[in-house]
Formats: structure tokens, C-alpha cells, sequence
């Protein structure tokens, strides 16, 4: 943008180089914030210090053209200018050309960066964002640490919270709107977000059963592993060495029992490490690859097909190998595996979900949006708790905050967290049914989904799994024993029948 002004600063018109200048000035304000905090160092800077990757914190709109000193600025004009004058695509081209020209220690430099169209196509995003009203959203700030060349990295991103605000215009606009897809349950919390005011009489709800017979699927809650022990994989006990431990009894005993493929759903990459490398040196790992040959789902979504591949060739050549019945894949819920992947057949003959895949408290989005959603978002309320007021101020990515802040809601809030945990749930135990014939056990581990039917609340998590899987779960398992004996009569089932058809 330097070099366009510069180039033709005599060509262009008083106002033209003024737009351009303004856009200047805030890009530098962007890249300020990013790199060195705000130059004020007003009361809207957070004085945490971060995590060890980072550090983030969330602003309203106000609060972050006032941190920058750039609330004078007219955005819809400067918006407005850009549209209209073609702005982006011609100092786009310019650029390009530009590059063409210099030497190849240029383009060297410019190696794993995203065009410079798509980069100022992300600037007028942002500042088209920037012309919301200040309660409809917020601005999340995320600065890296310097890595050991001394760069720095970051983001800013806008979250809109009113998507009823956007939805209208859809409303408005169509004769009927029709809402479908595999994991809409819970619609609840959908509606009151997205249809506030329209009347109930007006919304029509169907939902479709699932074509598999009752005796090609169990669903049970498992609340305690081979030795005795309970699950609990809440936030606050999940690291517990002698449950991790039981985890791995137990997927030695699965890997036993479950022929051809089985898929264990972890929370995070992160906590699927820590079990894993804790696996490896108590020697339970080598156990579980004596009977399936172990895969993980990558970090980076470009090397997924790969580990997809091996994984079905293990399968699907099982045979070839004496001693093994198949292999077993660690993959991550909301990685690319579990929203996107089909494991039909052998290549899903069990999913296990290891606790319950609550979204991360240390997500500075997902608490910006259930503070929202509960009603307890800024201006206007304080969040309270026995331990803790937190008022609706800059939210750092710290978890423990983040905990408390769920822990307050009541209402609302507390729903919408609840629903992002069921539908990631069933997103990922939605992978291995694929058809009529196809059969499957899924293991819900973790004591929280255990309970007796009959003395369970309307607002238990199981309520809000889907009909077909709700109606089968076996949910009242005493001990380990019970779900060995359920698991081999199940597969046992199925091989007879196979023989016999």
C-alpha cells in the first residue's frame, strides 16, 4: 500500500490519497495491536500474561478503536470508498506486478504466505465488521510468542454474537426457510438464537428415525474399567494417572473382544498426547498393538488421507496377520475424522468417546458467546459466584476463569454448552452407522452418562442424544463385567449370523 501511495500519489485526487492514508493508519494501528499491544496503554489492555503458546483477550468494538485511537475514523465512508474505487484489486495488481519485477529474494520471503488479494480481502472484512453496534459482538486479539528467530505472529478476528440480527434478512426476504442436516438435536437452543420472535405455531419440526435394526447397534455408558475404578474425565480429574491407566485396561480388553476397526474420540490433541505418551511408558500401548495396529489422527489435516489409507489397508488385509484382528485410530472430536469421515462396516466396529467433548473453557470465543447467549454479556451485568466475581471484562483464554464463568450460568448459557458437547457427540458416534446392514457398539465412557432411567432428570445429558441411539442405551452398567458380556454377545451375534446367511 506504501509503495501504490508512494507511485502514484501525484495521479490520484486529494481524497483518493486521504482514504489511503487513513487505511494506513489503520493497518498500523492492526499490526500494533498484534505485535506490541496498544499504544495507549488505556484500561482495556489485559494484565495477564498468557499461556505458554500466547495470548489472547476479547474487546468490544468500542473498546478496541478507542485501545487504538482510531474512533475518529469514519469506517462507513472508508468502507464505502473501497467498494466503490475497486481499491483492494488495484493495489492488489500493483503488488503483483511489483513482485514480478524484484529479485527472487523477494518472492523467497513471501514463501507459506496467503496472497496479498485474499490478505486485504480479510482487511475490509474486518473493517466492515468494525461498523456493527458495539453489543452485537467482539473483537478477539491473538498474539504468539516470539518463536527462536524472534518473529512474532497473531490474529484479530470478529465474532458476531446476534445471529438472529443476520438471520432476519433470510427471514424477511423468503417465502419458507427450511433448516436441515445430521445434527441439528438439540433445536432448542437454535431456535431462541435464531428465531427470537417468531411464534412457535410458525416453525414445523420433523425428525427422522434410523433405518438399522435395534439389535445392529449398542450404545452403552461404561462408568468403571476392568480394576474397579470409576471414569470421570471432567476438566478438574481428567489427568489422573490411575484413570488413564484403567482407560488403557480397558481399550485392551475392547481391542480383544471388537474385531476389524475400532475408533477411540478424545477431547484434544493435547490430552490425547498426554495419554498416549503415558501409555507408552507404563507399556499398555505394546499391549493394545499386540492385538490392533495403533493409528492417530495428525495435527495437519494435509497428512489425515495418509493415516485414513494405512488405516483401511490394515483393515481390510487383517487377514494377513497372525496374531492381529484389526487396528485401532486415536482421533480428536471436531478434528476432520469425526465431522467428515464415513467408517462403515469393519472400519468402525466400535467408537469409544472418552468423556464428555466439552468444548475447551479456555476458548475466548465460546465464552464470549455463552456470556451472550446467557445474558450476562457487558455492558449491562455482572457475572457472581461463591467464589468468584467476574464482571463482563476482557476474557484472557484463562481456563479457570472460563470455568467459573460456565459454572455461573443458569439458564441459557448453560444450555448452549450443554448442546455444543451433544451435537459434538453425535457428529462423531454418527461415523460408524452408514447403513441397513451395518452394525456397531459405541462405548460412552465416563460415570456422567451412566444413571437409572427411572430416576433420571429431563435435563440429563443422555435425553438429548438422538432418538434411535436414546432408546438402546444401556445406561446402568454396575461394574466392567457387565459390558464384557454385553460386547461379546453382541459380536457374536453378528459373526453367527454372517456364517449363516
Amino acid at each position: 500500500m506504501e509503495s501504490y501511495l508512494k507511485r502514484f500519489q501525484n495521479l490520484l485526487g486529494p481524497g483518493n490519497r486521504r482514504y489511503i492514508q487513513t487505511l494506513m493508519v489503520i493497518t498500523r494501528a492492526f499490526l500494533r495491536i498484534l505485535c506490541h499491544g496498544t499504544n495507549t496503554g488505556g484500561p482495556f489492555c489485559p494484565a495477564s500474561e498468557g499461556t505458554e503458546s500466547g495470548f489472547e483477550f476479547s474487546m468490544t468494538i468500542n473498546e478496541f478503536l478507542f485501545s487504538l485511537n482510531i474512533d475518529n475514523i469514519n469506517l462507513v465512508k472508508l468502507v464505502y470508498y473501497m467498494h466503490e474505487s475497486n481499491l483492494i484489486h488495484k493495489v492488489c495488481g500493483y503488488g503483483d506486478k511489483v513482485e514480478k519485477e524484484s529479485v527472487s529474494e523477494a518472492s523467497d520471503q513471501r514463501d507459506g504466505e496467503g496472497s496479498s488479494l485474499s490478505g486485504f480481502q480479510a482487511l475490509l472484512g474486518m473493517l466492515l465488521s468494525l461498523t456493527n453496534k458495539d453489543s452485537d459482538g467482539r473483537v478477539i486479539v491473538s498474539r504468539t510468542r516470539p518463536n527462536p528467530e524472534g518473529k512474532k505472529g497473531g490474529y484479530l478476528k470478529y465474532v458476531m454474537l446476534s445471529g438472529e440480527k443476520i438471520f432476519s434478512e433470510v427471514l424477511n426476504q423468503a417465502h419458507a426457510v427450511i433448516l436441515a442436516g445430521g445434527t441439528l438435536q438439540p433445536i432448542e437452543e437454535t431456535k431462541e438464537r435464531l428465531f427470537p420472535s417468531l411464534p412457535l405455531e410458525r416453525m414445523h419440526f420433523f425428525s427422522c428415525g434410523h433405518i438399522i435394526p435395534s439389535e445392529n447397534i449398542l450404545p452403552i455408558a461404561v462408568s468403571h474399567g476392568p480394576s474397579g475404578h470409576s471414569f470421570d474425565f471432567s476438566y478438574s480429574s481428567r489427568s489422573s494417572q490411575i484413570m488413564i491407566e484403567e482407560l488403557g485396561l480397558l481399550l485392551c480388553n475392547i481391542a480383544t473382544l471388537v474385531p476389524e476397526g475400532v475408533i477411540v474420540f478424545f477431547s484434544s490433541f493435547d490430552y490425547e498426547s498426554m495419554v498416549y505418551n503415558s501409555w507408552k511408558e507404563s507399556g499398555i500401548l505394546a499391549r493394545i498393538a499386540k492385538k490392533k495396529r495403533v493409528y492417530r489422527e495428525p495435527r495437519k489435516s494435509s497428512e489425515v488421507n495418509v493415516v485414513l489409507r494405512e488405516y483401511m489397508d490394515t483393515i481390510d488385509h487383517i487377514r494377513q496377520f497372525e496374531s492381529m484382528n484389526g487396528a485401532i485410530l486415536f482421533a480428536i472430536v471436531g478434528g476432520k475424522i469425526s465431522e467428515g469421515i464415513n467408517f462403515s462396516d469393519g472400519m468402525g466396529r466400535c467408537i469409544v468417546m472418552v468423556g464428555l467433548p466439552y468444548p475447551s473453557p479456555s476458548d475466548i470465543e465460546l465464552i464470549e458467546r455463552v456470556k451472550h447467549i446467557e445474558g450476562i454479556g457487558r455492558p449491562s451485568s455482572l457475572i457472581k459466584t461463591p467464589e468468584v466475581s467476574v464482571q463482563a471484562q476482557c476474557f484472557n483464554g484463562d481456563a479457570q476463569v472460563g470455568l467459573n464463568i460456565l459454572r455461573s450460568c443458569k439458564h441459557r448459557g448453560k444450555q448452549y454448552y450443554e448442546n455444543l458437547c451433544i451435537k459434538a457427540l453425535n457428529q462423531s458416534i454418527g461415523r460408524a452407522i452408514r447403513h441397513i446392514n451395518d452394525y456397531a457398539a459405541i462405548l460412552l465412557v465416563d460415570g456422567r452418562y451412566a444413571s437409572d432411567p427411572t430416576e433420571r432428570r429431563s435435563s440429563h445429558l443422555t435425553n438429548k442424544l438422538p432418538q434411535w441411539i436414546k432408546a438402546r442405551l444401556v445406561s446402568s452398567t454396575r461394574n466392567y463385567g457387565e459390558v464384557h458380556k454385553l460386547l461379546h454377545h453382541f459380536f457374536k451375534f453378528h459373526k453367527d449370523k454372517v456364517k449363516g446367511s
